[in-house]
């Protein structure tokens, strides 16, 4: 059951499947969620491939 939503967002903390992958400046990884994707392209994370 844990692993029916791949986890939680970093900034929001929900639980939701279609998490993005980004980086930020410094290099750390961070998934997001569509919702916080715009907010991070927005601050300058990048996504990750």
């Amino acid at each position: 059951m844990l692993g029916l939503f791949g986890g939680k967002c970093s900034m929001c903390r929900r639980k939701i499947k279609p998490l993005r992958q980004y980086k930020d400046r410094d290099g750390k990884k961070a998934r997001l969620c569509p919702a916080c994707s715009e907010y991070a392209e927005r601050r300058g994370f990048r996504k990750e491939k």
